[in-house]
């Protein structure tokens, strides 16, 4: 996690430093009028490879015995591992959002955002992004 927040703020960081500086007048007013309003930078979908519990693979288990039809090598093997040759990985999302006060917020979700890069978007009072209404 913290490779990836890293490799995140170091790719904010030229879009940040090629924006002009926040006006002090400009960003108190847009402070008072929405504190969590901002737009998306970057959506980034991020795999993970689900690492298997070692534990569960020292439990005593049943023999298979698999013979393909049509052909090909038979194999045998614990019952425990059959299946288990093909990782498994899960999917999330990292919003990275530049408030209208400057500063950048990043959220991870676990389904597919609604939200793009360029889409004007709010914080909610849970911490969840929505679209900003027009």
């Amino acid at each position: 996690m913290r490779e990836s927040l890293a490799v995140l703020l170091l790719a904010a960081l030229p879009a940040w430093a090629a924006d002009p500086a926040p006006d002090t007048k400009a960003a108190s007013s847009a402070l008072a009028a929405c504190a969590d309003c901002g737009v998306v930078r970057s959506v980034k979908s991020v795999k993970k490879e689900i690492k298997t519990d070692p534990e569960s693979d020292a439990r005593p288990s049943g023999l298979v015995a698999t013979f393909p039809l049509g052909g090909g090598k038979p194999s045998a093997g614990s019952s425990a591992k059959v299946g288990k040759d093909k990782p498994e990985f899960s999917e999330t999302w990292e919003i990275v959002v530049r408030l209208d006060d400057g500063r950048f917020r990043i959220v991870t979700v676990d389904e597919p955002p609604a939200v793009r890069e360029g889409d004007q978007v709010r914080f909610d009072a849970n911490g969840k992004i929505a679209l900003r209404a027009k």
